[in-house]
């Protein structure tokens, strides 16, 4: 049997582009996850609360930050606060999952001069994972001084969104 000198050729050109196509497909897959791109940014209506200190309140202004993961989400939070001799309180994100049920949440700490313990600002974790579909968020105030903590007097800003 012989092979035409032609077909040998081509042999190594095909399992290059072969290999090649592989290569980046695999490149492809091992790169970055990113944010699932029907999720939305939405801005949630503000929170209004009044927090322990001295005559201390704050507005807390929040947008949903899309995930990596599927139907998960992230909420970037900016507090404004004014008083005298504010004290810690928490903030917190709940939501529920309008086609499943599903309900959560996730809460962070906030110091007296309103700075919530959160990289960037943004609240996420594992509360903060209805799964797809569509999806109602709210943003509540908590004291921290009782063991269990109790909610603070507010109005809570809320968002609708849906999750792919």
């Amino acid at each position: 049997m012989s092979l035409k000198s032609g077909s040998v050729q081509q042999f190594p050109v095909r399992a290059g582009a072969i290999a090649t196509t592989i290569a980046a497909a695999v490149v492809g897959f091992a790169g970055p996850a990113s944010a699932i791109p029907s999720d939305p940014v939405v801005q949630f209506t503000p929170t209004l609360s009044r927090v322990p200190g001295g005559n201390c309140a704050a507005i807390i202004n929040g947008e949903t930050v899309p995930q990596p993961q599927s139907g998960s989400f992230g909420v970037r939070v900016k507090i404004t606060q004014t008083g005298q001799s504010c004290e810690p309180y928490r903030v917190a994100v709940r939501f529920r999952n309008l086609d499943s049920g599903y309900s959560d949440g996730q809460m962070h700490r906030v110091d007296g001069n309103g700075v919530i313990d959160a990289p960037d600002g943004v609240i996420t974790g594992f509360g903060t994972a209805p799964g797809a579909g569509r999806v109602e968020a709210w943003i509540v105030t908590l004291d921290m001084s009782h063991p269990q903590p109790l909610e603070l007097e507010h109005m809570a800003g809320r968002a609708t969104f849906t999750l792919g």
